[in-house]
């Protein structure tokens, strides 16, 4: 009896002097992205300690496409993932369980993120003369979304909204430069490359606060381990600091992670990131009104049922 009440004692003296490490420090994210600009803060995050600077473990993996990144979160591979606002509706309206925690990356007066140009030496001198051209895109994707926006918004009637299938991004630059399509609409650093080579500037999103990138969880995940998003939202808000503060200590991993022409590997500006915030309820709505109108989902959904701010920092 002694030696017990010796070993309870020892044990409670020793427990004072255990540095506490927080409930979450041994929880694991499996984080999905892409190797796109948006997603430079999760880079920088990694390669700067900073997700177990806040007590988790985070394994970034990548994907070369979205569609790739959906299909391993629906089906549990990975915990959350880096994308579109648009994806995620969908991926919600189709019952797959998930939830969008934050805006990560929004368009501003001085950064766009996609662009509709016309080919080289075209003679459109804005969007507005493209009724009735069609403009290569990906259908039913957030290129599809900010296209027609841009177009409408700029004097484009809706029956003379007129697209041309090119999914494969590469691809549709080079039809673009080639002169086989009349315009395309192109994400960054793609149309800063094209512009470059030639191709006309006609309009881009930097004016219409829509095309934002977010930040998505299962909702299973979300339950379970609450701690360990919060602490990964942390983190995200301190790369963001650190690349805002000093935007070429990020250049380094930059390059290494995102997937830029080589010719703009020493020049592309890096961009600038805000503190993490919920998407604009307007914005989503806006999102879901469009998707119910193209046909991609059945049914409305309302903002709660896609958002779940309540894990921000």
């Amino acid at each position: 009896m002694r030696i017990r009440t010796i070993l309870t004692l020892s044990a409670l003296v020793l427990s004072v002097f255990i540095p506490y490490s927080g409930a979450q420090a041994q929880e694991k994210i499996r984080f999905g992205v892409l190797p796109v600009l948006q997603a430079l803060p999760l880079f920088v995050a990694q390669d700067n300690k900073l997700f177990e600077k806040n007590g988790i473990q985070v394994e970034l993996i990548p994907f070369n496409t979205a569609t790739e990144k959906d299909v391993a979160l629906t089906t549990g591979n990975i915990d959350g993932y880096f994308g579109d606002l648009l994806t995620a509706v969908v991926l919600q309206a189709n019952r797959h369980n998930v939830r969008i925690v934050a805006t990560s990356y929004d368009t501003r007066k001085d950064k766009r993120m996609f662009a509709v140009l016309g080919k080289p030496k075209c003679e459109y001198k804005s969007v507005s003369d493209l009724a009735g051209i069609p403009v290569a895109i990906s259908s039913n994707s957030v290129i599809d979304f900010v296209t027609e926006r841009l177009l409408t918004g700029n004097g484009v009637p809706q029956d003379k909204v007129a697209v041309v299938e090119a999914k494969n991004i590469g691809l549709r630059m080079q039809m673009l430069l080639s002169g086989q399509v009349e315009a395309a609409t192109l994400p960054e650093p793609l149309a800063t490359a094209a512009i470059g080579k030639g191709a006309i500037l006609l309009a881009d999103d930097s004016k219409l606060g829509e095309s934002q990138t977010v930040l998505v969880f299962s909702g299973g995940y979300l339950d379970k381990k609450p701690a360990a998003v919060k602490a990964f939202l942390m983190a995200q808000n301190e790369a963001s600091k650190l690349i805002n503060e000093n935007p070429d200590s990020a250049r380094t991993t930059m390059v290494e992670h995102v997937r830029l022409p080589e010719h703009l590997k020493a020049s592309y500006p890096v961009p600038r990131f805000p503190e993490l915030a919920a998407p604009e309820k307007d914005n989503v709505q806006t999102i879901i009104q469009w998707l119910t109108k193209k046909g991609v989902i059945s049914e409305s959904l309302t903002y709660e049922q896609v958002v779940n701010a309540s894990y921000l920092p």
